[in-house]
């Protein structure tokens, strides 16, 4: 069966410091969790339901590797499964900020936001960075995206983004033209 995929657009690497920088100074009392949230959807690629299943005990960020544990529920599985996802540092700075400003308990999540709410966020700060608007799950194709540039490798980025077969992850990791202009000009010539 031929399942119709829109093109998500990514943001560009000058549009997601844009981007960041405005969710990071921007002051409210939201500010940490909002922070925290697209520095995790941006530089991880989880899906906006899988951040905000998360809770205080699926993050691990003590030591030199910071981790999340992502449940996720796979197609044609009744069962959640779980992936150990390493973050990088930059994500495990507001985290740990956001953490330490949640009631105790493990089981204590961490982003008590609505769908709807999350995405009407995306498209405030959106605003604000002069990103033109797209939609949240841009910041997943944005991750894939930066992901697949760093390692060229579609099989990691697969991993990461929890996918059971790499086709689908071939819609999420766009070539940014960069890449194909260094290609272009490493080719040989044949005249």
């Amino acid at each position: 069966m031929f399942r119709r995929m829109t093109r998500e657009r990514y943001l560009s690497d000058p549009e997601l410091a844009r981007f960041m920088a405005v969710v990071r100074e921007r002051r409210h009392v939201h500010q940490p969790r909002d922070h925290a949230l697209f520095a995790l959807l941006a530089n991880t690629g989880l899906r906006p339901s899988e951040a905000r299943a998360l809770t205080r005990g699926d993050c691990h960020l003590e030591g030199r590797a910071p981790w999340v544990r992502v449940w996720r529920l796979k197609k044609k599985k009744t069962l959640p499964e779980f992936d150990d996802l390493p973050i990088p540092e930059m994500v495990g700075e507001p985290l740990a900020a956001l953490i330490a400003r949640l009631p105790p308990g493990p089981e204590q999540r961490l982003f008590m936001i609505h769908p709807r709410q999350m995405q009407r966020l995306f498209h405030s700060y959106c605003r604000l960075a002069s990103v033109r608007r797209i939609n949240l799950y841009s910041l997943r194709h944005t991750a894939a995206t930066r992901l697949y540039c760093a390692t060229r490798n579609i099989r990691t980025v697969q991993a990461v983004l929890g996918h059971e077969s790499p086709d689908m992850t071939t819609l999420y990791a766009h070539i940014p033209d960069r890449i194909l202009r260094d290609l272009a000009a490493s080719f040989p010539a044949a005249v």
